[in-house]
């Protein structure tokens, strides 16, 4: 049975429109005010919110504002109630992330079709949500034993030589292999760590405590470490002189953890994915009230049928290109954004250039 909150202060209101939807099958909670209501939706968890916009204490504009930055009701389609039909109150609501509107007086049926519809676009959305982490489950079934196998098989290989033949090469040789040895192990522990951090990301979905704890970390100065996470991982790549970093200071509402993580993956795509040589530009600025880093390639880029799968965690085009880390990259990057009520953002033009821009939100001055 669907739960629904009904957040209303007018009693005869909220009392019709609690056995309106009773009568249908549904299950009814309901509020007299905002703060009441924030606290309901915080308890109960419901499936829709049913919220007027005018009322004491808090109204629903305000309501709303909570239920969008909750990661555990982001997602929960939200419908304003009110008496109100001037169309700049509309568009208010639905540009603050309403799902739907009911102008009072409604009818039953309004009422009844306005929750189906919200409801089956809910389920329709969870369903490919489900589909897609299917294919990133079943992408990591395939791809997993390749890609540790790869590096680690590189490691045994050349060490065994080295242990068995060691009196039959040349210095230079031995130091060539020795070489191969670093980096098949540098290669094998980032895609062990990628996999231990995408997993203990999934894993802040069902700990409140701990999401709390870490949407509260905030940092300062993220021109500094976007430079140097930037230069590390061109040093890494070889792209030192390919790589241009422009970033202005501010702060942010995120930790310095994440936001390392971020910027290294992103980087590590544009190195990864371009010819050596090519200009990779990196750009920090301030808009509005996010942080906006810009990094832009001139590799292979992407088909807007891939773009539109990053958030399905799909790696593309394995048989043309090697890619290590079966997609975990990207799809680290878009948690961490969506976790911090940010926005990662593709535009590529196939063969000539990739533009991926992050929004993170900055610290109130308030």
């Amino acid at each position: 049975m669907k739960k629904i909150a009904v957040i209303e202060d007018d009693v005869i209101v909220r009392e019709t429109i609690i056995e309106r939807l009773t009568e249908a099958g549904y299950f009814v909670v309901s509020a007299e005010n905002g703060m009441d209501g924030i606290e309901l939706i915080r308890e109960q968890l419901p499936d829709l919110v049913l919220c007027d916009v005018m009322m004491p204490n808090l109204g629903g504009f305000g309501v709303l504002e909570y239920v969008r930055k909750d990661p555990a009701t982001e997602l929960v389609p939200f419908v304003f109630l009110s008496a109100l039909s001037d169309k700049s109150d509309l568009r208010k609501g639905m540009l603050s992330g309403a799902d739907d509107y009911l102008t009072k007086p409604f009818s039953r049926e309004e009422l009844l079709n306005a929750v189906e519809v919200r409801l089956q676009k809910r389920q329709s959305h969870e369903q490919r949500m489900h589909e897609a982490l299917e294919q990133f489950r079943d992408s990591l079934s395939r791809s997993l034993p390749h890609e540790f196998l790869t590096p680690l098989n590189s490691i045994l290989g050349i060490s065994h030589l080295l242990k068995d033949h060691l009196d039959d090469f040349e210095r230079e040789e031995v130091t060539e292999m020795l070489g191969n040895i670093h980096q098949s192990g540098q290669r094998l522990l980032r895609l062990v760590q990628n996999y231990l951090r995408f997993a203990e990301l999934e894993s802040l979905r069902g700990d409140d405590l701990r999401r709390a704890e870490v949407l509260a970390e905030e940092m300062a100065f993220p021109d500094q470490l976007l430079q140097e996470t930037v230069d590390a991982v061109a040093l890494r790549t070889g792209r030192r002189r390919d790589v241009s970093v422009r970033a202005e200071p501010a702060r942010l509402r995120i930790g310095a953890r994440d936001f390392e993580k971020v910027i290294e993956e992103l980087a590590d795509n544009a190195c990864k994915f371009s010819l050596d040589g090519s200009r990779i530009d990196v750009q920090g600025s301030v808009a509005e009230s996010y942080y906006e880093i810009t990094m832009i390639d001139r590799g292979r880029g992407m088909s807007e049928q891939q773009v539109a799968a990053v958030g399905a965690y799909t790696q593309f085009d394995r048989r043309s290109y090697e890619q290590a880390g079966v997609g975990l990259g990207l799809a680290i990057v878009h948690t961490i954004c969506e976790m911090h009520s940010g926005l990662l953002r593709i535009e590529s033009d196939p063969g000539k250039y990739t533009a991926v821009t992050v929004l993170l939100p900055l610290v109130s001055e308030e």
